[in-house]
């Protein structure tokens, strides 16, 4: 993987994303969605929609998203992964 992984928009499965999405659960049917180019920006976005007043207690979800549509949730787990990984290339 390339040191610039988290900006270019490369997957931990090495895939090519499009886009990254925050995405928080508000009521039935109902969503919170922002866009974001990078991992980092989608935390950031998802960070801010936990502070929504409709938000209550949940937590929003991050999902890379590829070019022909296909959704991936990003775990914890995988984006500790990442920044690890970004954090040993950098030193």
């Amino acid at each position: 993987m390339g040191q610039n992984e988290l900006q270019t928009g490369l997957s931990p499965w090495g895939k090519v994303t499009d886009h990254f999405t925050a995405s928080l659960f508000i009521g039935r049917g109902q969503y919170l969605i922002e866009k974001r180019y990078t991992v980092l920006a989608a935390m950031e976005a998802a960070h801010g929609l936990e502070y929504d007043s409709r938000a209550h207690t949940r937590r929003a979800l991050i999902y890379a998203i590829a070019p022909d549509g296909h959704a991936t949730l990003l775990t914890a787990a995988l984006i500790e992964k990442l920044l690890s990984l970004k954090s040993k290339v950098s030193a």
